[in-house]
């Protein structure tokens, strides 16, 4: 679509304003906020804070449910933009803009931890439980991490700020989709019809994955584990802009979508083979809830849940630096106050941890984030001054490509 500066309309005819209020979608920011705090709590149980409540593994589904939104929102902005090689380079500009900062800034945090406990050693004496850059926090892995590639290798260990994998698995998927979108350009049916066949293509190695983990892997076969997920949402996306199933779209389903996500990771956790069904639930899922129509809508379009879509990405990477560094010494302190009540202990660790996390997460997004996005806009401005996604997109247009 192009934005017409005199009539302010989209090259469908659509009005700007119009198109804007089309493309919000706070249902599914709301929805995105919610997954990364499923997976705070995920590494809060994995360290051993969180064991008086059931296994939370089949939570790290809210991963694939990422995906899966990821490739919706990425086609609805930028797939019919992605028309040549300038706008590619200033599709990768701004999501690079939109993922690196934050993702060095933690990384460097955990190496500047580790760096003090080498000082400490050496000027003390003092040895910490953990040694420094010692297991998960081998330096070798720095400069792979650092530049997205964690994800290119066999086997499951993941070392420094494990949720970034995912990130690099996006980065790796992103580059796909803009090759099909500019090899496709101008043919959206054919631009899906490419993505259907990677999706599907990506379930059958999953299913067959010699490695044994398929829908849980985070290494190569991670990758292959996001196209999944983002390809399903780059089909459900042409599907809901052509109006298909109506019947989803009217707000009625929004309930019914959500209790069948809710069962998914419940039968998950004693199942571990319908995780293979959550691209489809996922897809249907954030199907319904594009409209903003619905019950679930109007409550994850609630200020608390736009914050935490707003703050999702902040939440998803800085909340394992607080769980390592933050969260042990925590634990003690509550341990003394009030023993021999485990459960008390947990929930409370539980509720100062989500309240640092949100505070972290409000200063990383004010000052890394958004400075990031500037730079972004910046770059890409130059690669193309006469109409770049700035002018194309508004503010909080663009805002909507927060994942």
């Amino acid at each position: 679509m192009r934005l017409s500066p005199q009539r302010g309309r989209t090259g469908s005819g659509m009005p700007a304003a119009n198109w804007s209020d089309a493309m919000r979608m706070k249902a599914l920011d709301g929805w995105r906020g919610f997954g990364a705090l499923a997976v705070c709590f995920i590494h809060l149980q994995l360290n051993g804070y969180l064991t008086s409540v059931a296994s939370l593994d089949s939570w790290t589904l809210a991963v694939d449910f990422f995906f899966v939104l990821s490739g919706f929102v990425i086609a609805r902005v930028y797939a019919d933009d992605l028309v040549d090689g300038e706008r590619l380079a200033i599709f990768a500009v701004r999501r690079l803009g939109r993922l690196w900062p934050l993702h060095l800034t933690m990384l460097a945090l955990f190496i500047v931890v580790e760096l003090a406990k080498l000082a400490l050693l050496r000027e003390t004496g003092f040895s910490s439980e953990h040694a420094a850059f010692a297991a998960a926090r081998n330096p070798s892995d720095i400069l792979p991490i650092a530049l997205f590639l964690q994800t290119v290798r066999l086997g499951p260990e993941l070392t420094w700020n494990f949720p970034s994998w995912s990130i690099s698995a996006e980065i790796w998927t992103y580059l796909v989709f803009a090759l099909v979108a500019v090899m496709t350009a101008g043919r959206p049916g054919q631009r899906t019809a490419v993505a259907a066949l990677i999706a599907v293509a990506a379930w059958i190695v999953l299913f067959i994955d010699p490695t044994g983990r398929g829908m849980i892997s985070t290494d190569v076969f991670g990758i292959v584990r996001c196209f999944l997920g983002f390809f399903s949402g780059v089909v459900a996306e042409w599907l809901h802009r052509r109006g298909s199933f109506r019947a989803l779209m009217d707000g009625r389903a929004e309930v019914p979508t959500a209790l069948a996500g809710v069962a998914l990771v419940w039968i998950t956790a004693s199942q571990a083979e319908v995780r293979y069904a959550a691209p489809l639930v996922f897809m249907v899922l954030v199907f319904a809830h594009a409209g903003d129509h619905g019950l679930m809508s109007r409550f994850m379009a609630t200020w608390p849940m736009q914050w935490l879509g707003r703050l999702s990405y902040s939440i998803y990477l800085t909340h394992l630096f607080l769980v390592a560094y933050v969260v042990p010494r925590l634990s003690q302190t509550v341990d003394g106050l009030a023993s021999g009540n485990l459960v008390l202990r947990e929930a409370i660790v539980a509720a100062i941890y989500i309240a640092l996390v949100m505070a972290f997460s409000l200063a990383t997004w004010r000052l890394i984030e958004l400075p990031g996005q500037r730079l972004a806009a910046a770059i890409a401005a130059r690669i193309n001054r006469s109409q770049t996604l700035s002018s194309k997109y508004s503010r909080s247009q663009l805002e909507i490509t927060r994942l």
